[in-house]
């Protein structure tokens, strides 16, 4: 008999190595002839016969093997493995018997910790993991790491390979039909698609952007296809929220999900058993499934343009508003800096481009020192409509001014059109859909599920030996699982069961060994979080001892346990993976959200709540300067006496509906003694909560621990709903920070008068001006003019990518920035109210939009000593200096600027 253990010979797709005697090729005949056990030979063409030699010799420990039927195959000694270029054949020698397998007939699980880069990264992982610790436990890194010891196999098709290698070659699915049963909206549309059609993909949720509404139409589409869903989170709070939706009279689909992990879990699962299914024969419908599913898909692409119209509105409101507060702002320079011209009568409404152009053209005057010819003077009678002779007899300057205000004025009545457009064409859309689409697939998903379980009979009960035993027949009852992402792994039995999906929430929370550890028991994953909120927490204490581990190691840096969050770390390793921001906000007033937007998020959100105007939804309350913090800086009685005296009589609620939060645990339980039923907390037991009023009390002089920790006044600011208050220290502000930003952007918005030489920057106005300037500038062919701004503004936008707090302005008017000129001389004053006399960039603050720094580009010839240029200029360093608005002036013929400009933004932090 021929050695299966060298040779594997299939004659015709069946393999007969064992009832073969003796092979030969027959070189006369060119066939293979082959005597078999019996004594017979046969001669068989090429094509009916693969012979295999030299087998590979693999370590049975490396593998886990089924048959397709799931009889797992045990006590293997070795396995060879031939293959003929296509296909693989294996000859397993088990302790009392060999058999040889079509590998592609075999269900194979490979351990990836056979080779030495992922062994290497598991290695880390192992011996980080000992300083993992999750809330409110003591000893989790010790049995974390001892979950890491107890596992010497990872399976190949699990997510964690993909992880452990930094593979971003992840399979991808094509997915024919997606139902939304629990909303839509037109980023979760996305998400929830790039989660079925990814093997591994990320969800960015911002607060408020249904973050569980993404998840459960994920679980959804997941039941839809068979497939076994695991849903982990670092806190019990999170997964119960996605089973207290799903247990909601409306779907009733709490039957459907074991709350497993840990052993307390585990014991209340088996005990709530009741052996009966629900009453499901509501939930049949005599409709075709796939007729349904077809109207399902065309609802769906339909509603499209709907999505596109609603964010389309909400960024329309948006605009309106700002363009609404700045003209507010612009009024009072106006009153205080310009004559009224009411006599000024315009021919119908100048579109705002217009009157853009009308200031172009008499800015190119000004900037010539040339005033209006009489052809500019009739062309704008006869063009623009404007014939008051009265009008074009005063200063360039005001007429600018004048110009500025009426851009404004017929800007917002352009926006209030497009809006009124916009609104009206949504309400003549197929917006109806939105509902017939969450009715149709909550339908199609309950009568899917209503035959699939025979749910007349009883039903199968199982005790907590059959959690690990009869896993799959766990699993086919409760297809969605819940658990800790520390305990994932031991929900059900480890070394069998692999779930096809895992969701982690919460993923900035959990530490990269943790995560890790849920991604070795699902083939894909689903991570949901937000890197802007609050990331796992890592003492000083433990950074160090995990910088040390580290540093033996020579893997990735997106693997550091010290300087990564799991959510973040996915990210950082694999930039194929596809990454969704859930945009749509629904929770907080839309001038609460706003900052958050603006300050965290990069202006990404689109806020879909509205500001109803019945009061001031934000409001600072500073104490009387002084030290009025104890406890070395932990508590401070003011604050709390401005908070009982003060906030709550104004906002003038339920104590249920505020929540006050606070940095520290002695002021958390001072404001609980002095004020009894208040809801008071630190940020960190405030993730995933909300409240009509949020009151942050920030105790001592603008922690640099607490608030100017962005994820932490991200989350503070976010669990408002209609009302923030901050109280804060009377004491002097830094001029730079989160609390600063917040403080000037609440003054901004309610338009408090604040004691200053300079205005607020008119962003939104000189943004639109510098667009039409420099192609007013391109199309008179000024090149040099146009190319040396432009690629001043590209260095500086280049630059405020790491000072994100700032924004820039092109070519503002020197005059609408100097609000104090009591100081300057006459000539200062009129040099700087000439409407020529601007700044080539201003910094500013983006969410206050305080003047930050000046920047003068200066011409090496045109401005040196002795030219009148440099006689203006010196004007102009008076002018600021007076202002307190530093400058920072850059020769052309100069290097070093960005040096020169990074040195002058921290200068000006100090």
């Amino acid at each position: 008999m021929l050695d299966a253990k060298r040779w594997m010979i299939v004659i015709k797709d069946e393999i007969k190595t064992n009832q073969i005697a003796n092979y030969n090729w027959n070189k006369a005949t060119n066939k293979h002839d082959i005597t078999f056990s019996n004594g017979k030979t046969f001669s068989y063409l090429p094509g009916n016969v693969v012979v295999m030699r030299e087998p590979k010799v693999l370590k049975p420990e490396n593998f886990i093997i089924w048959t397709t039927d799931g009889q797992e195959l045990f006590d293997i000694d070795w396995i060879y493995e031939f293959s003929d270029g296509n296909d693989k054949y294996w000859h397993i020698e088990f302790k009392t018997y060999e058999y040889s397998y079509k590998k592609s007939d075999l269900i194979v699980r490979e351990n990836c910790l056979a080779t030495p880069k992922t062994a290497r990264v598991f290695d880390y992982l192992k011996d980080v993991s000992g300083l993992s610790k999750l809330p409110g436990s003591e000893g989790e890194g010790k049995i974390l790491k001892k979950y890491y010891e107890n596992i010497n196999f990872v399976s190949d098709s699990s997510a964690l390979y993909y992880y452990l290698n930094g593979d971003n070659n992840l399979h991808k699915y094509n997915v024919e039909h997606i139902i939304f049963p629990f909303g839509c909206n037109k980023s979760q549309y996305k998400a929830v698609r790039n989660a079925l059609e990814n093997q591994i993909s990320v969800i960015q949720g911002p607060p408020g952007t249904g973050k569980t509404q993404t998840i459960l139409n994920i679980i959804a589409n997941l039941l839809l296809a068979n497939k076994s869903i695991i849903v982990v989170s670092n806190n019990n709070s999170a997964t119960a929220n996605v089973l207290e939706k799903l247990a909601k009279e409306k779907y009733g689909m709490d039957f459907l999900v074991a709350s497993l992990g840990s052993v307390e879990n585990k014991t209340a699962f088996i005990e709530s058993q009741t052996g009966k299914y629900p009453d499901l024969s509501s939930w049949r419908k005599d409709v075709s499934d796939r007729n349904l599913l077809r109207e399902i898909d065309f609802i769906a692409t339909q509603l499209q343009k709907v999505y596109q119209l609603k964010e389309d509105i909400a960024n329309l409101k948006l605009e309106k508003h700002d363009v609404e507060l700045e003209a507010k702002h612009f009024e009072e320079f106006y009153d205080e800096n310009v004559d009224d011209f009411n006599a000024i009568k315009i021919r119908g409404n100048i579109p705002s481009e217009k009157v853009m152009m009308l200031w172009l053209e008499i800015q190119d005057r000004a900037d010539r020192g040339k005033n209006l010819s009489l052809f500019q003077k009739l062309r704008s009678v006869f063009v623009y409509g404007i014939a008051n002779w009265d009008f074009y007899k005063q200063d360039l300057s005001k007429i600018i001014s004048v110009l500025q205000r009426l851009y404004y004025k017929n800007k917002l009545i352009e926006l209030e059109n497009e809006l009124s457009n916009k609104e009206h064409e949504l309400e003549n859309s197929n917006a109806a859909d939105e509902n017939i689409l969450e009715k149709q697939s909550l339908e199609y998903l309950k009568s899917f599920i209503e035959k699939k379980y025979d749910w007349k009979k009883a039903r199968v009960q199982f005790d907590s030996d059959d959690l690990y035993k009869n896993s799959e027949s766990v699993l086919r009852e409760y297809p969605i699982v819940l658990s800790t992402t520390f305990s994932a792994r031991n929900s059900l039995n480890s070394r069998t069961t692999e779930y096809d999906y895992v969701i982690m929430d919460e993923a900035s929370q959990v530490d990269v060994a943790t995560g890790a550890l849920a991604l070795s028991c699902a083939k894909n994953a689903v991570i949901v979080g937000d890197l802007k909120q609050l990331s796992n927490v890592i003492t000083p204490e433990v950074s160090k001892q995990s910088d040390v581990i580290f540093e033996g190691y020579s893997i990735n840096e997106a693997y550091d346990f010290g300087k990564n969050s799991f959510l973040k770390s996915v990210t950082r390793l694999l930039k194929n993976v596809p990454s969704t921001l859930l945009r749509e906000h629904y929770r907080c007033n839309p001038l609460i959200i706003e900052f958050c937007n603006r300050k965290f998020y990069d202006n990404e959100l689109v806020i879909m709540t509205e500001d109803d105007g019945a009061g001031k939804p934000l409001k600072v309350y500073k104490t009387t300067p002084g030290n009025h913090t104890r406890e070395g800086g932990l508590l401070n009685e003011r604050q709390i006496d401005v908070i009982k005296e003060e906030v709550l009589p104004e906002l003038n609620m339920d104590l249920k509906d505020i929540g006050v939060v606070a940095p520290y645990n002695k002021q958390v339980d001072a404001l609980k003694a002095a004020i009894p039923g208040i809801d008071a907390a630190t940020v960190h037991k405030y993730q995933g909560r909300e409240k009509d009023a949020i009151i942050i009390c920030v105790v001592d002089d603008y922690n640099q621990g607490f608030m100017e920790d962005s994820d932490l006044l991200n989350v503070a600011i976010s669990r408002a709903k209609d009302n923030l208050a901050i109280v804060i220290s009377g004491n002097t502000m830094p001029k730079t920070g989160n609390i600063p930003d917040l403080v000037s952007y609440i003054q901004y918005n309610n338009m408090e008068v604040v004691e200053s030489k300079v205005y607020s920057v008119f962003d939104y106005l000189y943004k639109q001006y510098a667009e039409k300037r420099w192609q007013y500038l391109k199309n008179r062919k000024r090149i040099s003019q146009y190319d040396s701004e432009n690629l001043m503004y590209a260095l500086l936008q280049d630059i405020l990518k790491d000072y994100t707090f700032l924004d820039v302005s092109c070519f503002t008017h020197l005059y609408t920035v100097i609000k104090d000129i009591s100081k300057l001389t006459d000539e200062e004053a009129r040099y700087a109210f000439n409407p020529g006399t601007h700044l080539d960039f201003l910094l500013y603050k983006k969410l206050g939009k305080d003047p930050f720094l000046a920047i003068e580009v200066d011409g090496f010839n045109y401005h040196k000593v002795g030219t009148a240029q440099h006689e203006r200029n010196l004007k102009k360093n008076s002018i600021l200096e007076k202002c307190d608005l530093p400058l920072l002036r850059l020769p052309t013929n100069g290097s070093g600027e960005r040096e020169k400009i990074i040195a002058a933004i921290e200068a000006g932090m100090s």
